[in-house]
């Protein structure tokens, strides 16, 4: 997903003063995935949920695996300056002499990625830093068990965020996990499940993955759905000026926010699109982000001949998404049918919410618990075309349902959906670990 967040600043509904009880908190990073200085993807609530801890007043560091390095972040406000968490035997001559071998032949023979070398310099870091911390919060990724298994040695509180199963994702994009290479993986991501104290997830359907894929104990799991910065969302823009940029003039305008992923439904977005210019010939459909499914998009909007009423704006930074879509008319989420029950929670939708806006959604897992049909958006089936179409040519002709639609999701999403709360559970769900963990 495109969505990004400023590093300079915490979220701005999250209160800076100090918390009543202060933690000590080390956020570990091994996930090769999950890249802070992207700012995209699942770094969006990685980022608000840092800053958030860090306002309330907690004491957080960041241990991040970048290549060899294990950089160490002591403020998340600036993380762009790093120091280099202390290591041992993998930082001497011998030891990256062997690394630099063995990768070369891996290469050469294109050899699977284990994350052995990795793991344990990762392994390493944690040793030498964690004693100094009351627990240690990770999210999970492929091949990356270091934090879990010296949490065990240190008997530490562990606390892991599952946002999503990397084994499933990997076959879903077409490079699945084989033999080995599947057994180890599932191996290390089942002993950092067992291992944690406290487990994180964004949906009911996530929590019911863990439970019957994995035989996680389902009364440490805790569903926390993705919060949203209602105050940056909910600004008035000058939408004249946005319109002006982006030659959009007076136009209907169906937005899409996120990255271009084969799981979005883009290309379904697209043909409906095309059959929502027979009704409406102005309206036109902005797309704001970029991503690897982008090829495949471009075929479509050609295929479709609707390249005249489509406008893509590639990756834009955070300030801007707010602003992009308070031109939005109606903001559509078409999710197609998926091999499984979606376990997201995107943030897109809570954005469009606090946005305020007309939301056209597939009813696809968490979404449909969020959205209540007819009165904070319109839901339709994942994959329908048919059912998309018409429910966003009914939002084009009715102004007033679209600012009903909108006020009420806008409501909710400031009532329920707030970093602030969101930093609130957080936070007991941290004290829920070292208890756990002390009984342990």
């Amino acid at each position: 997903m495109l969505e990004t967040i400023d590093t300079t600043k915490a979220p701005h509904h999250v209160r800076t003063e100090q918390a009543s009880s202060r933690l000590r908190i080390a956020y570990t990073i091994q996930n090769v995935g999950l890249d802070l200085s992207q700012e995209v993807g699942d770094v969006v609530p990685v980022r608000n949920t840092l800053l958030g801890l860090q306002a309330a007043g907690h004491s957080v560091r960041v241990f991040e695996l970048q290549g060899r390095y294990i950089a160490r972040i002591n403020d998340v406000r600036q993380l762009d300056v790093t120091t280099a968490a202390p290591i041992g035997l993998t930082g001497k001559r011998p030891f990256l002499l062997t690394e630099s071998a063995v990768r070369k032949v891996q290469g050469m023979l294109n050899l699977p990625y284990y994350a052995f070398f990795d793991s344990r310099r990762f392994y390493e870091a944690c040793l030498h830093s964690l004693p100094e911390y009351d627990l240690c919060h990770e999210h999970n990724g492929l091949f990356s068990p270091a934090a879990a298994l010296a949490c065990r040695k240190l008997k530490k509180p562990y606390v892991l965020t599952f946002s999503a199963d990397p084994i499933f994702e990997s076959a879903l994009v077409g490079r699945p996990l084989r033999g080995l290479h599947h057994y180890i993986a599932a191996k290390e991501a089942r002993f950092t499940y067992e291992q944690a104290d406290q487990i994180l997830c964004v949906s009911n359907p996530a929590k019911k993955h863990l439970v019957e894929k994995w035989q996680v104990n389902p009364d440490k799991i805790n569903v926390m759905p993705n919060g949203v910065d209602v105050e940056l969302f909910s600004r008035r823009y000058d939408t004249a000026a946005v319109r002006a940029e982006w030659g959009l003039g007076g136009a209907p305008v169906i937005s899409f926010v996120g990255g271009f992923q084969p799981w979005h439904g883009l290309e379904n977005l697209v043909e409906s699109f095309a059959a929502i210019l027979q009704d409406t010939p102005a309206a036109r459909l902005l797309l704001v982000g970029d991503g690897p499914h982008r090829a495949a998009l471009d075929a479509k909007i050609q295929e479709c001949n609707v390249g005249h009423a489509t406008i893509i704006t590639g990756l834009l930074p955070q300030e801007r998404v707010p602003e992009m879509l308070s031109v939005a008319d109606i903001a559509v989420i078409p999710y197609p049918q998926l091999p499984q029950e979606l376990w997201f929670s995107p943030l897109k939708l809570y954005e469009y919410m606090a946005a305020g806006k007309a939301i056209v959604s597939s009813r696809a897992g968490q979404i449909a618990e969020v959205l209540e049909n007819g009165r904070t958006g319109l839901l339709v089936e994942s994959g329908n075309i048919r059912e998309l179409t018409s429910a966003v040519i009914s939002l084009i002709h009715n102004s007033a349902e679209r600012r009903r639609l909108g006020a009420n999701a806008q409501k909710q999403a400031i009532a329920h959906h707030s970093w602030r709360q969101y930093i609130r559970q957080l936070e007991n769900i941290y004290m829920n670990a070292m208890i756990r963990g002390k009984k342990g």
